[in-house]
C-alpha cells in the first residue's frame, strides 16, 4: 500500500478531530447574547434562592411576623490590609448594606465570623438584594444613552463545601458549577468567560463544612484566582481567616466585615413573637422568657451601677456570668445574679426548676443566630409518651446547653414535621445519610455520589458479568462452548479490572485527571503569560465537555484494552494480542467516551427549537466519517502484521480502501450518535431553576437517548441480517444480547443515573434508605429539615449532619448523658 494513500486521509482526520475537540468562538456569548443571558440568569437566580429564602424562613408572612436579625461590623485592623474599612449595618437594611457594598473599588467583601452567626444567611440576603438592585438599574437605563457603563454583575451563591483544590482550579470548578445549575450560561467555556470578564460575582459560601486540612489550601486558591480586581464576596469562619492570613492577604483590598453578638432584647422579642398565642408548654416557655429578661434587666442595673461608682465595666453580656464550672471576671456579679435568680424563681410559676447557672448559659447560647432559630422551632410540640422539648430542655447541664438545644431541635424537625408513624424508618435513612456525609468530608448530599456508599466491586462485578456473558453467549454461538467460557473469561477479567478501577477512582476523576495531563501538555507547548496563576485565554478548554469525553474514553478504553490485550496475546502471540487490546479498547472505550463521565447534565427539553439539534448531528457525521477513514487505515496496518492475513490481498489499495470506507461509515454513524448525545449535555436555558429531580432527570434522558438510538441501530442491523443470511435469527440473538449489554455497560461505567438506580436500588433491599429516595428528600427540604443549594441537599447545619451521624436511635439515650440537673 502506498503511502499517498495513507497519510492524506490519516490528517485530514486528524485535523479535523482536533478542529472538533477545539472550542470556537461560538462557544462564547458575545454583545447582544451575552446581554441577555445574563438577564436570564439573574432571573433564574432570584427565582431559585427566593423560594429557598422563604423556607428557611427568611422573609416575613403571617407565620413569621418577625425576622432575626443580625448586626455587622467592621472587622479588627489585624484582618484587613488597611485599604477598605469594613460594612457597618443589620439585615434589617439591606439596602443599606448593598448601597454600600456597590460603593466599594473594587467589589470584594470578606464575611467573618465564628460558627452559626448567619453567614450564610447574610451572604443569600446580599444575593436577593444585589439581584433586586441590578434589575432596578437595568429598568431605569436609557438604552439610547452614551457612556452608561456596564451594568452590574450578576450574582451567583456558589458553596465550596464540593470543591477539591487538588483536582480542579477554582475559577474551572466555578464555571462548571455555573454552566451545570445555569444553563442559560451556556457551555463551561462561556461560563469561565462570564467569570473571568466579571460579568458574574461569584459568592463563595461553605468553607465552614470544607475538612479543616483542606480550609487554607482552598484559600490559598482564592487568594491566587482573585489576585486581580474581580468582584467576590466570600464568607469564613474568623479562626480559619486569621490562619490563612499568615500566608499574605486573602483578597487584596477587600473590605472584612465581622458578625456581631446579637442583641438580647431583639433575641427575646424575636423569641415571643415565634411562640403564639398557645400550644403544648405556652405558659412554661412564656415564663422562662420572663425570667430571661429578668435576668437581663438585671445586668443591665449591675453595669449601670458599676459604672456609676467609676469602675470599668464592659457592656452587659450573658458571657459575664460563667456556667457551671466556669470562672467568672467579677465574682461578685455572679453571687448577687445567683441571688436574684432564686428570689425569682421561689416566687413559683412553671419555669422554677430552671437553674441560675442553666438560665446564663441559655442566655449566652441564644446570642448566637443559629442557636436561637434552632431554639424558635421547640414552641408548639409534645410528645404523647415522652417529656416536652420544654421539660428536656430544663433538665440539661448547663455546660451542654446548645447540644441540648440542637437534640430537641432535630427531633422537633424530624419528628414532628414528618409523619410520626414513618419517624423510625426517617431517622434510620437520615442517620445513614449523614454517616455517609461524614464518611466522605463532605456536607453536599448529592444523589449522583451516592453510589461511593457501595464497594467498588460492587460496580466492578456487575460490569464484568455483563460483559461475560455477552463475550460468552456471542463466541460459543459463532465458535464452540469451549471458546465461549474463555471469551467470557477474558472479557469478564477485563471488564472486571476496568469496573474496580474506574469504580475506586470515580469515572469523573480519572477524566479529569486525564484532563488536567493532557492540558499541561497542550500548555507546555505554548508560551508562558506573565501572570499564568490568574490569566487564561477566553475560549480555555477547562471543563469543555469534549474534552472530558476523550478522557472518558482513553480512562475506559485503556485498561479494558490493556487487560484483553494481555490475556489474549499470552496464547497467540504479541502481534494477536496487540490487535484485540486495540478492538476491545475501542469497543468499550467508544461507548463510555461518546456518553462522557462527570456529574450529571441538564439536557434540553424534547422537541423544543433552537437547540442546535441538527447543526450538532450533522457536524458529529462529519467529523465521525474523517476521524473513521483514519482508523481503518490504522486497522489495516494493524491487520498486516497478524500470521494468517494475505499479504497479497492486504497490499491492494482497493482492499486499504475498502477498509478506510467501512471504517469510516461506522465513524459517520457513531459521529451522528455523538452529536446527538452532545445535544443532550448541552443544555438550552430552561425556564425552572436547578434542582436535584432536575437533574436526576436530565441525566436519565441522556441515558434514555442512548439507549433509544442503540436500539434503533440494533433494528437497522437485524432487519439486514434478517434479509441476507439464512442464519439470521442465530446471528440476531447474538447481536441482541451484545447490543443489550453495550446498551448497558457504557452507563452504568461512567453515567451516575445508573449507578444512582443501582445503589438506590441495594441500599434499600438492605433498609437504609427509602425506595422514593428523592421523594423523601424533597419532603424533608419541604419541612426544613433540609436545604436546597442548587442541585444539592445539605443538612441545614453542620452540627445537625454531625448529630445524627453520631446519634444513637433512641434520641432520650443520648439526652439523658448531656447530663441532668440537681437541686
Amino acid at each position: 500500500m502506498e503511502v499517498w494513500i495513507v497519510l492524506p486521509v490519516v490528517a485530514v482526520g486528524c485535523v479535523l478531530l482536533l478542529r472538533r475537540l477545539r472550542p470556537g468562538k461560538d462557544d462564547l456569548l458575545a454583545g447582544p447574547q451575552r446581554a441577555q443571558a445574563l438577564d436570564r440568569l439573574q432571573a433564574s437566580v432570584w427565582r431559585g434562592w427566593s423560594e429557598e429564602a422563604d423556607k428557611r424562613g427568611l422573609t416575613p408572612n403571617l407565620l413569621r411576623p418577625r425576622l432575626l436579625h443580625t448586626q455587622w461590623a467592621p472587622a479588627p485592623p489585624g484582618l484587613t490590609d488597611g485599604r477598605t474599612r469594613g460594612l457597618t449595618g443589620t439585615t434589617a437594611d439591606m439596602p443599606g448594606l448593598v448601597e454600600s457594598f456597590t460603593a466599594l473599588v473594587p467589589q470584594r467583601l470578606v464575611i467573618i465570623g465564628p460558627a452559626g452567626s448567619g453567614k450564610s444567611t447574610l451572604l443569600l440576603l446580599f444575593l436577593l438584594e444585589l439581584c433586586r438592585t441590578r434589575a432596578i438599574d437595568l429598568a431605569e437605563r436609557d438604552p439610547r444613552a452614551q457612556g452608561a457603563g456596564a451594568p452590574p454583575p450578576v450574582p451567583v451563591l456558589f458553596s465550596l463545601s464540593s470543591y477539591d483544590p487538588r483536582r480542579h482550579g477554582l475559577l474551572d470548578w466555578l464555571a462548571g458549577r455555573l454552566a451545570a445549575e445555569y444553563p442559560e450560561v451556556g457551555s463551561a467555556a462561556s461560563a469561565r468567560d462570564l467569570l473571568h470578564r466579571g460579568d458574574v460575582l461569584p459568592c463563595l459560601d461553605g468553607l465552614d463544612e470544607i475538612p479543616k486540612q483542606r480550609v487554607v489550601r482552598v484559600l490559598d486558591r482564592i487568594r491566587r484566582e482573585f489576585a486581580t480586581a474581580r468582584p467576590v464576596i466570600l464568607a469564613c469562619r474568623t479562626e480559619e481567616y486569621e490562619r490563612a492570613l499568615a500566608l499574605g492577604p486573602v483578597l487584596h483590598g477587600a473590605s472584612v466585615t465581622e458578625a456581631r453578638e446579637l442583641a438580647f432584647p431583639h433575641v427575646m422579642q424575636y423569641l415571643r413573637a415565634s411562640l403564639g398565642e398557645g400550644g403544648p408548654s405556652h405558659n412554661e416557655w412564656a415564663d422562662l422568657f420572663g425570667r430571661l429578661q429578668h435576668g437581663w434587666g438585671v445586668l443591665e442595673d449591675e453595669v449601670a451601677a458599676a459604672r456609676r461608682r467609676g469602675a470599668p465595666m464592659p457592656p452587659p453580656s450573658w458571657s459575664s456570668l460563667a456556667p457551671a464550672g466556669g470562672e467568672s471576671e467579677d465574682s461578685r456579679l455572679v453571687q448577687r445574679w445567683m441571688v436574684q435568680a432564686e428570689s425569682v424563681a421561689a416566687r413559683g410559676g412553671p419555669a422554677h426548676e430552671v437553674t441560675p447557672q442553666l438560665l446564663a448559659a441559655l442566655g449566652a447560647a441564644l446570642t448566637s443566630p443559629l442557636t436561637a432559630s434552632l431554639f424558635a422551632d421547640l414552641y408548639g410540640y409534645a410528645d404523647a409518651s415522652d417529656q416536652t422539648p420544654f421539660q428536656r430542655l430544663a433538665r440539661a447541664a448547663p455546660d451542654a446547653v446548645r447540644a441540648a438545644i440542637l437534640e430537641n431541635a432535630v427531633r422537633v424537625l424530624f419528628d414532628h414535621r414528618l409523619n410520626p408513624d414513618d419517624w423510625p424508618d426517617a431517622r434510620r435513612h437520615l442517620s445513614f445519610l449523614a454517616r455517609h456525609l461524614e464518611r466522605i468530608d463532605r456536607t453536599d448530599l448529592a444523589w449522583w455520589e451516592l453510589s461511593g456508599a457501595l464497594h467498588h466491586g460492587l460496580y466492578g462485578g456487575l460490569l464484568g458479568l455483563l460483559a461475560a456473558v455477552a463475550g460468552g453467549i456471542t463466541t460459543a454461538s459463532a465458535v464452540d462452548g469451549g471458546q465461549g467460557a474463555l471469551a467470557a473469561l477474558q472479557l469478564g477479567s477485563a471488564a472486571l479490572g476496568t469496573g474496580m478501577l474506574v469504580s475506586w477512582w470515580g469515572p469523573d476523576r480519572v477524566a479529569s485527571w486525564l484532563d488536567e495531563f493532557l492540558l499541561r501538555r497542550s500548555a507546555a507547548r505554548r508560551p508562558l503569560r506573565e501572570n499564568p496563576e490568574t490569566e487564561a485565554p477566553s475560549g480555555s478548554r477547562a471543563g469543555d465537555p469534549r474534552l472530558g469525553r476523550t478522557s472518558t474514553a482513553l480512562a475506559v478504553g485503556l485498561p479494558m484494552g490493556g487487560i484483553m490485550g494481555f490475556l489474549g496475546g499470552l496464547p497467540n502471540g504479541p502481534a494477536v494480542g496487540l490487535l484485540i487490546g486495540i478492538l476491545g479498547g475501542l469497543l468499550f472505550g467508544i461507548p463510555a467516551g461518546l456518553l462522557g463521565a462527570g456529574g450529571p447534565v441538564r439536557g434540553p427539553r424534547w422537541f423544543r427549537r433552537g437547540t442546535g439539534f441538527l447543526r450538532r448531528v450533522a457536524g458529529g457525521a462529519g467529523v465521525g466519517f474523517a476521524a473513521g477513514a483514519a482508523l481503518g487505515l490504522l486497522i489495516w496496518w494493524a491487520q498486516r502484521s497478524v500470521p494468517w492475513a494475505d499479504a497479497e490481498q492486504m497490499d491492494r489499495p482497493s482492499y486499504a480502501l475498502a477498509a478506510a470506507l467501512l471504517f469510516a461509515l461506522v465513524g459517520m454513524v457513531l459521529g451522528m450518535l455523538s452529536g446527538f448525545l452532545r445535544w443532550l449535555q448541552t443544555p438550552a436555558p430552561a425556564d425552572d431553576s436547578t434542582s436535584p429531580r432536575v437533574l436526576l432527570r436530565g441525566d436519565r434522558r441522556l441515558v434514555a437517548g442512548w439507549t433509544l438510538m442503540i436500539a434503533g441501530l440494533a433494528g437497522l442491523a437485524m432487519a439486514w441480517i434478517m434479509a441476507n443470511s439464512s442464519t439470521g435469527r442465530g446471528q440476531v440473538a447474538e447481536a441482541s444480547v451484545l447490543l443489550i449489554v453495550l446498551a448497558l455497560w457504557g452507563p452504568i461505567a461512567v453515567r451516575p443515573w445508573p449507578r444512582y438506580v443501582v445503589a438506590r436500588s441495594w441500599l434499600w433491599l438492605r433498609g437504609d434508605l427509602p425506595r422514593d429516595l428523592m421523594g423523601f428528600l424533597e419532603h424533608a427540604h419541604k419541612v426544613s429539615a433540609l436545604r436546597q443549594v442548587g442541585g444539592v441537599y445539605q443538612f441545614r447545619h453542620k452540627d445537625v449532619q454531625e448529630y445524627l451521624s453520631g446519634s444513637p436511635a433512641d434520641t432520650s439515650t443520648r439526652f439523658c448523658r448531656l447530663g441532668v440537673r440537681s437541686r
